[in-house]
């Protein structure tokens, strides 16, 4: 089979399909931020951002605000150390350069960049689908399942929240309520960067058994070039793509007690132009002491193997049947989905800093396996029951729908409902932003050099780069190197109205030339830079100030 033949064996009713599906998931994903755009409270501005790794949001906006300054290499603002080398993000590149030629506010952008991807996503993975299935019922409900599945995170947060079961917080918590990567909805429903990976994933793994099946070097040129641009921007997804080719060859080759010549010509071609990809990142890793300071601190623990079944529920225990119904039947295809979902829940759980990003498209061969095993009950309850029962229980469409909600798509439900309470609410920090903040935000943008560095409490930090494009001394777990030092020193200066020459020699060592003074700062202890000779106000309102550290000035 090739390109055009997958292509072609998609009927016009299953291209209707696909165009409502865009459709329903575009609605279903874009409600929640919608509601929570026009219940903006007054005096505030909406920021875009939702429950799932809130403080993720304002580093991309800080990428794109920095396109807009006209910056197309990029700095990490969230860390005050001289950046010898910039590097360039080609994907947010392109975001940004769509929110400045249309003047688009940064959360508009990623929110419009996102739904834009999620046609081309659900496009691409039927692609995938109708590929390793002929059967037009199998393909349907295998796009259905992709789409809107999940774990059992939802259905079990209650008992979990009770803490008799779960210590460790988030690492012992299900992935499908709050990890992206790890399940198909979340991915749609969350950042532009995770969707347009997952897709550049499927089509990666689509173009090379095509290479594979038809001995084409078209598809396996065209399989490195759509990696070099995914690796460009996540790299780490080369340990998934080798791993899973490369143990579905090396299966191969034993089972046909021949070595496939053919088929590692296709992964070398793959390998040698996705590398230099891979291979800039890692010279950037080894002479950018602020890449590995913020690598060193990127940990990214899987949760425990029984959350990790929970995290995929019932869809994970059908996905398990069908891994040993595929090992009984000869099938190239699904048995290289086999191989794909053994690799990467292997990979899951290797000493590896980053592992719990390679959950990505994990849902992809768990959803393809569970199909398997479905049709395999079903074949196995037609021997046993009639045809007539069977159908009276698939033809209840209120019961099945309601048994799929809870069963299997509850925390799809949760996770848009809880971010729905929180908006209703205002009970987050990172949903709206005071107009007062955002006013001194862009006071910084419009006033201040490139390089200057403003000093402020934790959520104000995580704010101030993508708000105004300018860097600050901590304001993110990762992007800020050596962020528990920068934590402890941020609420010693703040914490006591002393040690003026200590705190001026802290300013100047670290390159701060502004201070964000608001309420949060106030809360963090007694320090009041009005009366210190060496900060001089510059911008006010209501609730910020904004003071210039002046250290040629000498307290009294």
């Amino acid at each position: 089979m090739i390109f055009k033949e997958v292509i072609h064996s998609i009927s016009a009713k299953e291209r209707g399909l696909l165009v409502w599906l865009c459709i329903i998931v575009i609605v279903v994903t874009a409600g929640p931020y919608l509601f929570g755009y026009l219940r903006t409270p007054s005096g505030t501005t909406y920021t875009g951002i939702h429950a799932l790794t809130p403080g993720d949001s304002n580093v991309y906006y800080s990428y794109l605000e920095q396109v807009k300054q006209g910056h197309y290499l990029f700095q990490d603002l969230y860390t005050s150390e001289t950046q010898a080398y910039p590097y360039f993000q080609p994907f947010w590149f392109l975001v940004g350069t769509f929110a400045k030629i249309f003047s688009l506010p940064n959360w508009l952008a990623v929110q419009l960049s996102r739904l834009l991807l999620i046609p081309l996503f659900i496009f691409t993975a039927y692609l995938f689908i109708a590929y390793l299935f002929s059967d037009k019922i199998k393909r349907k409900l295998t796009i259905f399942l992709l789409l809107f599945s999940s774990g059992l995170g939802g259905l079990l947060a209650p008992i979990l929240e009770s803490g008799k079961y779960i210590a460790g917080g988030y690492y012992h918590w299900p992935m499908d309520l709050w990890v992206p990567e790890s399940i198909s909805f979340l991915s749609l429903y969350h950042l532009p960067h995770i969707l347009a990976s997952s897709t550049l994933f499927l089509l990666v793994f689509l173009l090379i058994l095509l290479a594979w099946e038809n001995n084409c070097y078209r598809y396996s040129i065209g399989a490195g070039i759509v990696s070099f641009f995914w690796f460009w921007f996540h790299p780490f997804h080369m340990a998934t793509v080798f791993s899973v080719l490369g143990a579905y060859l090396l299966i191969s080759s034993i089972k046909q007690k021949r070595i496939l010549y053919s088929k590692i010509k296709h992964l070398l071609i793959l390998l040698l132009i996705a590398a230099p990809a891979v291979i800039f990142y890692l010279v950037f890793l080894k002479i950018d002491p602020l890449m590995a300071g913020r690598s060193v601190q990127n940990i990214l623990t899987t949760p425990v193997p029984w959350m990790l079944l929970i995290s995929y529920g019932f869809l994970g225990i059908l996905a398990i049947l069908g891994f040993l119904r595929s090992l009984k039947i000869n099938n190239e295809k699904i048995s290289f989905v086999a191989v794909w979902f053994m690799i990467q829940l292997f990979l899951l759980y290797i000493p590896l800093a980053f592992q719990r990003r390679l959950t990505q498209n994990f849902h992809f061969p768990i959803t393809i396996l569970a199909i398997v095993a479905l049709f395999s009950i079903y074949r196995f309850l037609s021997q046993k029951f009639s045809h007539k029962q069977i159908n009276l229980l698939l033809n209840n469409k209120i019961l099945a729908g309601f048994l799929f909600m809870i069963f299997f798509a509850l925390s799809n439900v949760y996770v848009l409902a809880n971010d729905v309470l929180l908006y209703q609410n205002n009970s987050y920090p990172y949903f709206y932003l005071a107009d007062d903040y955002s006013q001194a935000m862009a006071w910084l943008k419009n006033n201040t050099n490139w390089n200057d560095v403003v000093l402020s409490e934790e959520v104000n930090g995580n704010f101030i780069p993508g708000m105004s494009g300018r860097k600050v001394y901590l304001g993110h777990g990762v992007e800020t190197v050596d962020y528990e030092n920068k934590k402890e020193k941020v609420e010693w200066f703040w914490e006591k109205d002393e040690e003026s020459d200590k705190k001026k020699e802290f300013l100047a060592e670290n390159g701060i030339i502004y201070l964000f003074y608001s309420e949060a700062e106030k809360e963090l202890g007694s320090f009041n830079p009005e009366n210190k000779k060496y900060l001089k106000a510059v911008f006010r309102n209501q609730t910020v100030t904004i003071y210039q550290f002046i250290p040629l000035e000498r307290s009294s």
